[in-house]
């Protein structure tokens, strides 16, 4: 995720920057920390993205339409209030800087076999030779250096006249190449969007975001993803200025900040997550079709589990078990009941555990469903589903122990009553999951029953050795018929 050095950088880059490259990218920096979207998706949003919407109770909602990138239906993304100021500044900026490249997009698109050429420089396009200072005109909007139109010059095959004893180009040759370096696909930046570099946001002039390049006027193109990161952190040997470099900010070593854009989204996702929003909401903002992709992004730290466990115990509201009426109990204050209680917490296949294993190593061998320390999180989907899953399992494994005890089995009737506490666990946690008066993100703890240690476990198989049951009739083999089995296989082998 992205380095406290960066989240605190960040703003005042946004505010800092004045020139396109940074303003465009800052710009993106701010929307990835509103919403949690993909960068690819950033790039496709349209130039009329915002949505404003009225509330019930009189306020507005404020969002951006966009195209999840990996099959969702098109949505809004509302953000949320407090960031809100933000995103529509980033906008207006992006829009700012980006205006003229869709008007050109959009003259092409009436021109589509003619060079653009600003209102100043239009005499031009009725002339049949160029001079160079003319060239640079055409090609860059502006007087430049002849050695610039030179180095060009070099890497094309154009035709060259001297005229009064001046080098000249044909205006033509000129145009073509110009036309040449615009977009393939032109109008459509993507077509299967319906989206046209004339409606999208991040729609630029060619070298806008290079800043040891002339820019094109004349030449559309977009952002691409590259030109992002390389501008966020580029990767080692690259000798791109970011835009914590240009304004003087590092890490608290002195070494470089470095973001990609897809930590912003494991950054909000972890919120999301920490804050107690339900699966099937985080998938839903997050653009995704299976809630299983949410435990990637699941960085919930050991220290935010413990705090929210903590904070729910005693809270009838929150917690459900055991650890919901102990501190009603006690003389001891609910805060330091929950730091004793609670020392420590790390997520299972499940849940959570709150096993202390400075104390004592796990006495189930991971078997949690079937252990008092173990707590799951109602709005959690992908748990709850391996939960529903294991019920499933466990009455499978029910009736085969029932039938190898009915059969005779040694040592089955254990396999039936550990499969039966299983049952009844997991048929319990699950009435409470779907218990529609229990709020999504309560913490939920089943019956203290009690484990027993290890001396316990001992005595119990000792006693099963002792008493060991005959078997059945049934699941007895004679000597008299091992013998003729064991003649039986000595024949076939000769």
């Amino acid at each position: 995720m992205p380095s406290e050095a960066a989240l605190e950088a960040l703003p005042k880059v946004f505010r800092l920057a004045d020139e396109t490259p940074y303003v465009l990218v800052s710009s993106i920096a701010a929307i990835l920390c509103a919403a949690p979207d993909r960068i690819n998706e950033v790039l496709l949003l349209s130039v009329d993205c915002e949505v404003r919407q009225k509330q019930s109770d009189g306020s507005e909602a404020y969002g951006l339409r966009w195209w999840p990138a990996k099959g969702a239906d098109p949505m809004v993304k509302w953000i949320v209030p407090s960031m809100v100021d933000v995103v529509v500044d980033a906008i207006a900026k992006i829009r700012k800087r980006t205006d003229h490249a869709r008007n050109v997009a959009r003259w092409y698109e009436e021109n589509p076999n003619q060079v653009y050429l600003s209102t100043e420089f239009e005499y031009l396009r009725g002339q049949e030779y160029l001079k160079n200072i003319e060239v640079g005109r055409v090609l860059f909007g502006k007087d430049v250096d002849r050695s610039i139109i030179n180095l060009w010059y070099r890497n094309k095959n154009i035709k060259t006249a001297t005229i009064g004893g001046v080098r000249c180009y044909r205006f033509v040759d000129i145009e073509r190449n110009v036309l040449s370096m615009l977009p393939l696909h032109a109008p459509w930046l993507n077509k299967d969007l319906g989206l046209k570099y004339s409606d999208a946001l991040f729609t630029v002039c060619r070298n806008d975001l290079a800043a040891d390049k002339a820019t094109w006027p004349g030449v559309v193109a977009t952002v691409s993803i590259n030109q992002v990161n390389n501008r966020l952190g580029p990767k080692t040997g690259s000798h791109h200025e970011t835009i914590f470099s240009r304004y003087g900010f590092t890490e608290p070593d002195g070494s470089p900040i470095k973001v990609t854009t897809h930590q912003f989204r494991h950054y909000l996702n972890t919120l999301a997550q920490a804050g107690g929003l339900s699966q099937l909401d985080v998938a839903k903002w997050s653009g995704r079709k299976d809630i299983r992709e949410n435990a990637t992004y699941d960085h919930v730290s050991a220290d935010e589990l413990v705090l929210k466990i903590r904070g729910a115990l005693g809270d009838d509201s929150q917690m459900f078990g055991p650890l919901a009426n102990l501190p009603k109990r006690i003389v001891i204050h609910r805060d330091e009941f929950a730091r004793l209680k609670v020392p420590t917490a790390h997520t299972t296949e499940f849940g959570v555990c709150i096993h202390d294993y400075t104390m004592a190593p796990c006495q189930l061998h991971a078997d949690c469903l079937n252990c008092s320390e173990q707590v799951c999180v109602k709005g959690d989907e992908v748990r709850s589903a391996r939960i529903r899953d294991e019920l499933v399992t466990a009455r499978e494994n029910l009736e085969a122990a029932k039938q190898a005890h009915a059969d005779g089995y040694f040592g089955a009737s254990r396999w039936v009553d550990h499969h039966e506490l299983t049952v009844k666990r997991l048929a319990q946690l699950c009435a409470l999951l779907d218990d529609p008066s229990i709020p999504h993100g309560a913490v939920i703890q089943l019956s203290n029953l009690p484990v027993p240690s290890r001396i316990e476990q001992a005595k119990v198989a000792r006693a099963a050795l002792t008493h060991r049951p005959e078997p059945s009739p049934s699941a007895i083999i004679s000597t008299e018929t091992m013998r003729n089995l064991m003649l039986a296989m000595e024949k076939n082998d000769g």
